[in-house]
C-alpha cells in the first residue's frame, strides 16, 4: 500500500516567486526559485495562505504590492485554478529574503522505503521565520523569549481546558495561577494567533 507523506529535507533563507497559482482549496503553488550556495535554482513551492500571510509579513517594503494583486486576482476569478503572475504584474519576480524557510518534499512509502519523486524541484513550506538581525539588542531577544514562554503556558492551558480540566486546575497545571501571569500568558498568545 502506498501512503503519500513528507519529510523535513532542508531549510532556505530566500526564495523567489514569480506566479501563484490558485485554485478552491486552502493550498497556494508558486512557481519559483531557491536559492542554494549563492545560487538561484528553478523550484515550484506548495504552502498554504497562512504561510503565505507570513511571509509577506517579514517582507514589508513588498507586502502591499503583492497583496493588493493576490486580492484582485481573488475578486475577478473567472477560472478555477487560476494564475497571478506577478512577473507581469509587479515587473519582477517577489523575492522573499531574510528569513527561514522550513521546507520538506514530496514523497510516498513503497514497500517500506521512503520513495522522493520531485528531484529537488519540488517543496511544501511548512513555516517561515525570521532571520534574527544582528542589530537586536540582547534585551529584545530575552523579552521575545519570555513572550514565547508565556504563548505556549497560554496554550498548555487551553490544552487542559479541552481535556476538561476546570479553570484553576489547568491554570495550575499550566503555571498560570498567578492573575497577572495569565493575563500576560493571554496576551501572548492572542498575539501569536493574529
Amino acid at each position: 500500500m502506498k501512503q503519500t507523506n513528507t519529510a523535513t529535507v532542508t531549510s532556505s533563507q530566500a526564495i523567489s516567486v514569480g506566479q501563484i497559482i490558485l485554485d478552491d482549496t486552502n493550498y497556494l503553488s508558486f512557481w519559483g526559485h531557491i536559492r542554494k550556495d549563492d545560487t538561484w535554482q528553478r523550484c515550484d513551492f506548495i504552502t498554504t495562505y497562512e504561510v503565505l500571510n507570513t511571509m509577506l509579513r517579514y517582507v514589508q517594503d513588498r507586502s502591499d504590492a503583492v497583496q493588493m494583486t493576490i486580492v484582485q486576482k481573488l475578486e475577478n476569478m473567472e477560472q478555477i485554478p487560476d494564475m497571478i503572475d506577478l512577473e507581469l504584474e509587479l515587473g519582477k519576480a517577489v523575492v522573499f529574503d531574510n528569513m527561514l524557510f522550513r521546507l520538506t518534499r514530496p514523497g510516498h512509502r513503497e514497500d517500506g522505503n521512503w520513495i522522493e519523486y520531485t528531484d529537488g524541484e519540488c517543496y511544501y513550506i511548512e513555516q517561515v521565520t525570521p532571520l534574527p538581525s544582528a542589530k537586536v539588542p540582547h534585551y529584545v531577544k530575552k523579552i521575545d523569549h519570555c513572550m514565547d514562554m508565556l504563548h505556549k503556558s497560554y496554550e498548555l492551558y487551553l490544552g487542559y481546558l479541552e481535556l476538561d480540566f476546570d479553570e484553576d486546575a489547568a491554570r495550575k497545571k499550566a503555571d498560570l495561577a498567578d492573575d497577572l501571569k495569565y493575563t500576560l500568558a493571554y496576551y501572548a498568545w492572542k498575539e501569536r494567533t493574529l
